[in-house]
């Protein structure tokens, strides 16, 4: 049985599905409140509705479990809103989850990019060895999340995830969060799921991977835009960030041994056009 904590989210649902083709027993835990309707239709998946900053739910969804993949987190802007909840949730909930594992279960941990910093000004691409800079809640809960891990005795694979985007018609935020002229690299949101499940083999290694889309998906924050939303067939105006944020390029050729570069650019923007098509928006 393996546990999915955060495994009702969309990253989650895609996990989930991989695992379950893959002849797994799948536990997912996650808050009452979520929509759990699309994982209700799947079978052989056992669900656990909790709170992962309770230790008495963690405890009793992590019973009988082989491995975990700990996708649950507070994340941006929500992150930004309220740094006692963050804190609460991917820190002290990774906690709780390495104390109910008491050193012998295996977990891949899902952290970000976001832990590198502002790197605008650093040579690129991003690589593992880059110093890791908090600047925010979120990038400072998944520094002390990874330092958890590392240092609980579990055997674990962590993996700094490049932002996802999905195939479907995602409405334009009123602030892009990046600039129009910083460099940016995205990832499928199936593609991410790939090597979440890939690294489940790898936790005896205790090694820690960047995740992101490759060479394809590297351009700057105005060409992702402009890109996306042309295949869709919609006209946006968006406003970027007058600032550069945490998002870069990153060196991936660690990682090529999780198999998991399976979409390029390319490949996303034939999906949007279906997407748009369907939509009448083409």
């Amino acid at each position: 049985m393996i546990l999915v904590t955060g495994g009702a989210g969309r990253l989650g649902y895609e996990v989930v599905k991989l695992l379950l083709s893959r002849g797994e027993g799948v536990r997912v835990f996650d808050l009452p409140s979520i929509n759990w309707a699309p994982l209700e239709t799947l079978s052989r998946v056992s669900l656990f509705k909790g709170d992962i900053s309770d230790p008495r739910h963690v405890s009793r969804a992590c019973k009988n479990v082989e491995a975990v993949i700990h996708l649950a987190a507070i994340m941006p802007p929500r992150s930004e809103v309220d740094e006692r909840l963050t804190l609460g949730v991917n820190v002290d909930g990774t906690r709780n989850l390495l104390m109910a594992l008491k050193g012998v279960c295996p977990m891949v941990f899902a952290s970000s990019i976001s832990v590198y910093g502002v790197t605008a000004n650093k040579k690129q691409p991003i690589d593992e060895r880059r110093v890791l800079t908090a600047h925010d809640n979120y990038s400072r809960s998944k520094i002390l999340g990874e330092t958890l891990v590392a240092e609980s005795g579990n055997p674990y694979t962590i993996l700094r995830i490049s932002p996802i985007t999905i195939a479907d018609l995602v409405e334009l935020p009123p602030i892009i969060p990046y600039n129009d002229q910083q460099r940016v690299e995205f990832i499928f949101v199936e593609d991410a799921a790939h090597a979440i499940v890939a690294a489940l083999k790898l936790v005896d290694e205790k090694e820690t991977f960047n995740v992101a889309g490759g060479s394809s998906w590297r351009m700057l924050g105005h060409d992702y835009i402009d890109r996306f939303y042309t295949a869709l067939g919609v006209e946006v105006e968006p406003r970027y960030s007058e600032v550069f944020t945490a998002v870069d390029w990153y060196d991936t050729s660690k990682s090529m041994r999780l198999g998991y570069q399976r979409t390029s650019f390319g490949d996303l923007e034939e999906k949007l056009k279906t997407v748009g098509t369907e939509y009448g928006l083409r």
